[in-house]
């Protein structure tokens, strides 16, 4: 994902995890509110990739905030002020935080996108053979190159 490791002073940049939003609702002094991020198996996201590929430590995450802010001072008429792009914080997340979150709801599985084309073959090859799932489908191409090449 980042090239060689001499390349990685250019090729390590920060990027994009995913974009959430919420609404607060009226408080008075501070709050607390769940942020729900959306996290996928996908590995099409450079995000999953990324994170699947790291064994143990830690992510280092920023948390960038936008947005606006309704509220009455002193009783008087509601006012609105914008929360500045520049409003962030950092958060390092354990690695075991996310593989932990995989394996909640993806258990003992993988995503796996394919082209049509490759997809139509293979559904293909499952529909000829009667074969009942997508798992039995793949081992059953994986016996059949090995036996190809064991003789």
């Amino acid at each position: 994902m980042f090239g060689e490791p001499e390349r990685w002073s250019q090729t390590l940049k920060t990027f994009l995890w995913t974009h959430t939003s919420t609404v607060v609702p009226a408080f008075s002094e501070s709050t607390l509110v769940n942020l729900p991020v959306p996290c996928t198996f996908d590995f099409n996201v450079a995000a999953t990739k990324y994170f699947a590929g790291l064994e143990k430590g830690e992510i280092p995450l920023c948390v960038q905030f936008s947005g606006t802010v309704f509220y009455v001072q002193n009783g008087g008429p509601l006012q609105v002020m914008p929360i500045s792009w520049d409003q962030e914080v950092h958060f390092r997340m354990p690695v075991q935080v996310w593989k932990d979150l995989m394996d909640a709801y993806y258990p003992g599985t993988a995503w796996l996108c394919l082209h049509r084309d490759a997809f139509d073959r293979l559904f293909q090859h499952k529909v000829d053979r009667g074969i009942p799932t997508w798992e039995q489908a793949l081992e059953s191409l994986f016996r059949a190159v090995e036996e190809k090449v064991h003789s």
